[in-house]
């Protein structure tokens, strides 16, 4: 016998409980507006999860943990379109995912997608008894007890972020260097690495393939260390949308220490810190004549002093490095992305053609680079004359 209701009459966490406790098998569909999900149960026992969501397909929920890239997950299921195979057998065949990560990941994958509809309100749902989906899957037996508390857990953690971050139309903004933060998986990286002072939570989200919540629980953490403060849009302009923990009030003070700190790094050549500080106050203070006035300043100074280097839009970057000297060194994701966009061939404007970097973040990287002994910089093809190293 089945069971329909809604949400807001029987808890997630009571219908799961029930359906335990009963040693129930079958599929548990729940709907909530465009979103529909499935649970499916064997024994009491959770086998696995299903969502129409796209975040929670499993491609895409493996690119958002950096474990598979748009190629490797294009060509899968290219092949999945022509065999019909699963898409995770097939990224295991084609060596692009290990068969314990995947059976990870699968698991992760049907946990956080159940999770997920802690958050909701109110859901139509219906048990459907001993039907199972006829296609394979693989059976990952969760306790329903562990995936209650978790879940009851993570409604919790929601409330706290959403204190801070009611929407994803916030602007995370860096105030440290977010590529030396350690102790993150790959995914993780790549949502701070998009991280620019401009863009939207939503939009990085939606390029790191991530799930809203993968995406503000990282942003939210980062904030309670003091490494990003936040804003929101207001009237399409930014403005202060929480302070940082123990921090004074917003105001003017804020933003003129902001500018002080960019002068001091700016005077002592640390371009990407003189430049993230000087950056945070204009996001902050963005009607503040002296934000936009120092952060141009600088900005021109540092391009000045790259270019007297020799690096400029027109240089031919060359890779000098072998590969055990930069698989064994500590490149940041930028700098590691624009390395294999390097073919000795093409200038930096014509790699910035496609690679979506500002132009003066784009010098200062190869100039970084130079300087590292990475990459030598070449100025563009005279074809009367030799062409020489100009930056080292």
């Amino acid at each position: 016998m089945g069971i329909v209701g809604n949400l807001r009459t029987m808890q997630l966490e009571e219908l799961l409980q029930w359906l335990s406790q009963s040693k129930k098998s079958g599929t548990l569909e729940i709907v909530h507006g465009k979103v529909e999900k499935k649970i499916f149960f064997k024994d009491g026992l959770i086998l696995s999860s299903a969502s129409n969501k796209p975040e929670e397909y499993l491609g895409h929920f493996l690119m958002s943990h950096g474990l598979i890239n748009e190629g490797q997950l294009g060509r899968a299921i290219e092949l999945q379109e022509k065999s019909r195979m699963l898409l995770g057998m097939i990224l295991v065949n084609n060596g692009a995912i290990a068969e314990r990560d995947l059976a990870r990941m699968l698991r992760l994958k049907a946990e956080e997608s159940i999770y997920d509809i802690f958050s909701w309100a109110e859901g139509d749902f219906r048990f459907l008894d001993d039907v199972l989906p006829e296609s394979a899957m693989v059976p990952m037996r969760m306790d329903v007890t562990g995936i209650v508390m978790e879940g009851v857990q993570r409604v919790d953690e929601w409330r706290r972020i959403r204190q801070v971050l009611p929407n994803e139309q916030m602007i995370p903004v860096a105030i440290v260097d977010l590529s030396t933060v350690a102790g993150l998986g790959p995914g993780e990286q790549r949502i701070l690495s998009l991280i620019n002072d401009e863009r939207t939570i939503e939009e990085i989200r939606q390029q790191t393939h991530a799930t809203e919540y993968q995406t503000c629980k990282l942003v939210f953490d980062q904030w309670q260390l003091g490494r990003v403060k936040l804003i929101k849009l207001r009237g399409g302009r930014p403005a202060v949308a929480a302070p940082d923990p123990g921090a004074a009030p917003a105001g003017t003070i804020r933003a003129e220490s902001l500018i002080q700190a960019g002068r001091t790094f700016l005077s002592q050549g640390e371009f990407d810190a003189a430049l993230r500080h000087l950056r945070a106050a204009r996001a902050l203070e963005p009607e503040n004549p002296d934000t936009q006035e120092n952060l141009s300043e600088a900005e021109k100074r540092i391009r000045e002093q790259i270019e007297r280097s020799g690096v400029t839009l027109a240089s031919i970057p060359q890779v000098t490095a072998t590969m055990e000297q930069l698989t064994s060194s500590n490149l940041s994701p930028q700098e590691g992305f624009m390395l294999t966009r390097i073919n000795g061939v093409y200038d930096i404007q014509s790699i910035l053609k496609i690679t979506p970097m500002p132009q003066l973040d784009a010098l200062m990287l190869f100039w970084k680079l130079a300087m590292a002994g990475y990459i030598r910089l070449l100025p563009p093809r005279n074809p009367t004359g030799p062409t020489r190293a100009v930056a080292r």
